[in-house]
């Protein structure tokens, strides 16, 4: 297999893995399959080594992007000092006796 190292930019992509062959076959490959909605497609032919890498590359990803974004959502949450208001604030009735 030739050896290169290139960097894509691309989003709004759908990933498929297809045509895995069994890890201790001769010449053993995994196709992973990017496609947009374009019907755009980008075919990368990688050894079993390097689809285990990239799988747990992509889920240390996921995992980061998960904790970012729940991090910001309860930032978004969080009240500031002079923001709460007393429940009965409003509420003037008189006493009945």
């Amino acid at each position: 297999m030739i050896g290169m190292k290139v960097r894509y930019e691309i989003s709004d992509v759908t990933l498929k893995i297809s045509n895995v062959t069994l890890p201790k076959a001769e010449d053993s490959y995994v196709l992973l399959t990017a496609s947009d909605e374009h019907r755009n497609e980008v075919v990368f032919a990688l050894t079993h080594a390097q689809a285990e890498h990239l799988e747990n590359e992509l889920y240390e990803a996921n995992r980061r992007w998960k904790m970012t974004a729940s991090a910001q959502s309860a930032a978004e949450h969080v009240e500031q000092p002079g923001d709460a208001q007393p429940i009965m604030a409003d509420y003037e009735e008189p006493f009945a006796h």
